[in-house]
């Protein structure tokens, strides 16, 4: 191998080197922080430019994404010089998320991976805010408090599947967002059922999460859940509400368009994967 297609993994000390494409979403400064966090695993070819970045998929140790690449003859040797970096690191699935661009299924297929999750986006108008009479108790999550904290990371590993969990480091992250409320749904014995995230932005909101611990689904609570988000993000001034799904999940897909939420398909997106081992069942 000459050293004109040599693929190495990028340093923090050559990121200056490193020319960025005009559309990058990255400064320089950026990228050495990125590279710094997850040494090891960003890749380059320091003759031809061509270069991938890689961090931690959601603050998750196990799994890593691709958060940019360069389009050009040696993509694909970039990414499986990052799944060789990557399995050497104990990491299980390498994934990247097809937004705006469209790549080919040939690409997919060299690069070894698969469509892990299709993700549709939902938006609504918020006309009247709903009037809260359910049969749950909310209580607002505080990073202060271990023991709820722990109710939470429970109860988000119950209703999610593998991908979706969120670490530990994820949910110290997203509690210490100012603009952020995350609840915890109990019955009238004190058990969490369910648990909602909801992110407050300038006369919009997100609702981030809704989760029902799966012994307790078919009840009513996700649509109480629901509610209890849209009022939340309503009293502080959001009149509309994007979220997220899974299109396999046909329940929520459900209970969002009966509540009134309606497509927005411009903004869905596909997650690939690669996996570095035995597959995780992701249902």
């Amino acid at each position: 191998m000459t050293t004109h297609s040599l693929v190495v993994p990028l340093e923090v000390a050559d990121v200056h080197r490193v020319r960025l494409k005009w559309a990058s979403r990255y400064s320089q400064q950026d990228l050495a922080q990125v590279v710094a966090e997850a040494p090891g695993l960003s890749q380059w070819m320091p003759h031809t430019g061509e270069y991938l970045v890689a961090g931690r998929w959601r603050h998750r140790d196990e799994v890593v994404a691709i958060l940019e690449v360069t389009t050009g003859p040696n993509t694909v040797r970039l990414i499986d010089h990052l799944a060789e970096a990557a399995a050497a690191q104990g990491k299980r699935l390498v994934v990247i998320t097809e937004q705006q661009e469209r790549r080919s299924p040939l690409f997919y297929a060299e690069a070894q991976m698969i469509l892990l999750e299709q993700i549709l986006v939902y938006e609504a108008v918020i006309f009247s805010l709903p009037r809260g009479t359910g049969r749950l108790r909310y209580e607002r999550v505080t990073r202060d408090d271990p023991f709820v904290l722990g109710e939470l990371r429970e109860l988000d590993h119950q209703a999610f599947s593998w991908l979706w969990w969120n670490s530990e480091e994820e949910f110290a992250e997203y509690l210490s967002d100012p603009r952020v409320d995350v609840y915890l749904g109990r019955d009238q014995h004190g058990r969490a059922v369910s648990y909602v995230g909801v992110t407050r932005m300038r006369g919009w909101g997100h609702l981030d999460r809704l989760a029902v611990a799966p012994a307790d689904q078919g009840q009513g609570y996700g649509r109480e859940s629901l509610e209890w988000a849209v009022q939340v993000l309503g009293s502080r001034g959001a009149r509309r509400v994007a979220l997220s799904t899974q299109a396999r999940n046909v329940r929520s897909r459900r209970m969002y368009e009966r509540f009134g939420f309606r497509r927005a398909p411009a903004f869905d997106y596909d997650i690939y994967g690669r996996w570095l081992g035995d597959p995780v069942p992701l249902e």
